[in-house]
Order: C-alpha cells, then sequence, then structure tokens
C-alpha cells in the first residue's frame, strides 16, 4: 500500500494534511445519512422536500471547502469514494431487507417502505451526484484560478448553484416521475431554495473555516495546470 503524501500542487508547506481524514468521514456521513431518508417527505413551515433537503446542502459547501484547500485532485477522489459508498451501503441494505426473516417478526413491510425504493433509485442517484458535484468541483476551482484566490463566498454559492440546478433536475425528472407534476415542481423549487440558502448563510461559516485549514494545512491549492477529466483517480495527476 502507498502510503506517500500527496503531491499538492502549489502547497504552501510540503506537510501531511491533519484534517483530511475527518473531512472524508464527514463527506460521506452526510451523503449516506441524507440519501437514506430520501423518499421521507419533511415539511417546514412553507419548504417541502425530501428529509436529506435538511443535510445535503452541506455537501456542496463541504466539498468546496474541501476543493479551495486541497485542490480539485483531492476533491474528485472523495467524490469518487462516496460514489463507491452509496453503491456498497445500497447493496448492503437491499441484501439485509431481503434476508429471510423468523416467522415471529412482522415488520418486513415496514422496512420494505422505507427503504425498498433505494434499488432502482441508486443508479439515478448516483448519476446524479456524479453529474452536480462534479460541475460543482470544476466551476469553484476553475474560478479560482480565474480571480487569483478570492471571492470564496461569491465562487461558493455559483459552483454550488450550478452543480444543484443539475443535480435536481436528474432527481426529481427521474426518481419521483411518479408522482404529479405540480408535486415534483414545488418539492423541486423548494429543495433548490433551500440548498441556496445553505450556500448563501453557510458560506460565511466556509469562508472561516477555509482560511483556518489553509493556516493549519498550510496549504492553497491552485489548478493552474491540472487536467480536469473526472475519471483520473490519482491524485498526482
Amino acid at each position: 500500500m502507498n502510503n506517500a503524501v500527496p503531491n499538492f500542487q502549489n502547497q504552501t508547506m510540503k506537510v501531511k494534511p491533519q484534517y483530511l481524514t475527518f473531512l472524508l468521514m464527514l463527506y460521506v456521513t452526510i451523503s449516506l445519512a441524507g440519501n437514506a431518508v430520501l423518499f421521507k417527505i419533511v415539511q417546514i413551515g412553507f419548504i417541502t422536500g425530501p428529509g436529506g433537503i435538511l443535510v445535503m446542502p452541506l455537501i456542496l459547501l463541504l466539498e468546496d471547502v474541501i476543493a479551495e484547500v486541497y485542490g480539485y485532485k483531492i476533491s474528485r477522489a472523495l467524490l469518487w469514494y462516496i460514489l463507491i459508498s452509496e453503491i456498497i451501503f445500497s447493496a448492503i441494505v437491499i441484501s439485509i431487507i431481503h434476508a429471510p426473516s423468523p416467522g415471529y417478526w412482522h415488520e418486513q413491510g415496514a422496512f420494505n417502505s422505507v427503504f425498498g425504493s433505494l434499488l432502482e433509485g441508486t443508479p439515478t442517484l448516483v448519476f446524479a451526484i456524479f453529474a452536480g458535484r462534479f460541475l460543482n468541483l470544476y466551476v469553484i476551482t476553475k474560478l479560482k484560478v480565474l480571480v487569483k484566490g478570492r471571492y470564496f463566498w461569491i465562487r461558493s454559492i455559483f459552483s454550488c448553484l450550478c452543480g444543484d440546478l443539475v443535480t435536481l433536475t436528474i432527481v426529481y425528472a427521474l426518481l419521483f416521475e411518479g408522482m404529479p407534476y405540480s408535486v415534483r415542481a414545488h418539492l423541486y423549487l423548494s429543495d433548490l431554495f433551500m440548498r441556496v440558502a445553505y450556500s448563501i448563510f453557510g458560506g460565511g461559516i466556509g469562508v472561516l473555516v477555509v482560511r483556518y485549514l489553509k493556516k493549519k494545512e498550510g496549504l492553497d491549492v491552485y489548478d493552474y495546470s491540472t487536467v480536469f477529466n473526472p475519471f483520473r483517480l490519482n491524485v498526482n495527476k
């Protein structure tokens, strides 16, 4: 197993990242939790949407923080980790749900109702994540080079909006196709509103986190010559 420290482009200090493992764990945890309750509809005031509406907007903000500090190549690798984790998570859940149960246990219907849509929804969900989040990473890292690292807050809002529009369009067009169009439209707009609100109000916290991480990690990666091919997995190329 290769334990070499990734060769971060334009790093200001050659140190091993201290917080990257925690950020990865947080990233995967929020993603899996949000997707597990995707088909639970919640209502908060005039906002109605899938259960993940309360936590999923944090993902793109977290992605932006990671991309800003560690660069596109590290963020690309983390995104592939979550895509693989989504598939494994769904496979494990579905396998256990359909495993034989003793005759005295009568809760199978509840589990089928809650998690039954995971199997058919995972391919669409993985595709939506792939398309939307890679667009988010591409936009924020490209803009960082163009504006020389300034305006993280604004760049984060814009990149999250680009990614969210793609992700939500795929999700609501395919995963919720059985719902009436008016209901889907309301859920779509509510979800988008929450994500934009998270980006705007959470961006301030993101700025502070970025400053802290750059100082503590001694890193501030600029992707000047990075190849943005999403299928490259090597963080050193």
